[in-house]
């Protein structure tokens, strides 16, 4: 009895130390995951322009590994979609040293997330990033420019902007986003338009808009994909989220969702790896 406790011990210890090593590895292990977007909408001049998504970083410091793959990716612009830090234990250097160096190297545009816009370090962490080569685009729209053609970007403060930190994950956040996006169309020129938004739960409002392509994150990519089940719970979406990492399409509108960097509440990731993505836009 006494070996065969001894076996079951050890058999437990085993399974223990593989969850660890698996868990390490997940939560660490980088992709870089690419799609083609097609649109007849595209302008000759952004024929396959490519553009890299981050997002959700939460203050985690991947030494040098994102600058490496970022490089080697070789986007024409980088596009940030919020949680840069994380509200609770926010690390401003982390985020700036590392949006810095990206900035360096690429063109680089960014919208908050919820966990900037509720940290009490809200107003020093802009004040720092003012300082670094990045475009800030909360509620903003810009125009870009590549071979003598035009498109739109444009660029959504997250909603929490106008939350308490204790209302921010059951709010509705239609009737700010709606509102917001419409303001923005105002200024609107460009045929082709991007937009960068934290929230991925509001693609109807997204499509309802006509913005043509979005980019999100904020899901974590649901955090644990279980087989057979999938994403197991996301902010703002509950359990079983429906909108965590790919591309999902309604109508005329494509929504690019990043599974992101970092964790938050939840400080592991099971089956659900983090990522940078790629983008490159092709003419139809």
């Amino acid at each position: 009895m006494i070996k065969i406790n001894k076996r079951i011990y050890g058999f437990v210890i085993a399974l223990i130390v593989i969850f660890i090593i698996y868990a390490l590895w997940q939560n660490n292990c980088v992709r870089m995951t690419k799609y083609e977007y097609k649109n007849a909408k595209i302008p000759e001049g952004f024929n396959g322009y490519r553009i890299l998504q981050i997002s959700d970083l939460h203050n985690k410091n991947f030494h040098g590994l994102l600058d490496k793959l970022v490089e080697e990716s070789n986007p024409d612009i980088i596009v940030i979609t919020g949680d840069l830090i994380d509200r609770r234990n926010t690390d401003i250097k982390t985020a700036t040293e590392l949006v810095k160096r990206l900035s360096i190297m690429v063109p680089t545009y960014y919208v908050t997330g919820n966990h900037e816009q509720l940290s009490d370090k809200y107003n020093e962490l802009m004040k720092e990033m003012k300082k670094l080569d990045v475009r800030f685009l909360d509620n903003s729209y810009i125009t870009l420019s590549n071979k003598g053609d035009e498109v739109g970007l444009m660029g959504v403060a997250d909603p929490a902007i106008v939350q308490s930190e204790s209302t921010y994950l059951w709010n509705d956040n239609q009737k700010y986003m709606i509102e917001s996006i419409k303001e923005l169309y105002k200024n609107v020129k460009t045929n082709f338009n991007i937009l960068l938004s934290h929230r991925p739960e509001l693609l109807n409002v997204y499509k309802d808009s006509g913005v043509d392509l979005v980019f999100s994150g904020h899901a974590h990519g649901g955090q644990v994909i279980l087989p057979l089940i999938g994403a197991l719970v996301a902010p703002n979406q509950g359990f079983i989220p429906k909108y965590t990492e790919g591309i999902y399409s309604k109508n005329s509108t494509s929504m690019a969702v990043s599974r992101g960097l970092g964790n938050s509440i939840i400080p592991i990731r099971i089956n659900n790896p983090p990522e940078l993505v790629l983008i490159t836009l092709k003419r139809e």
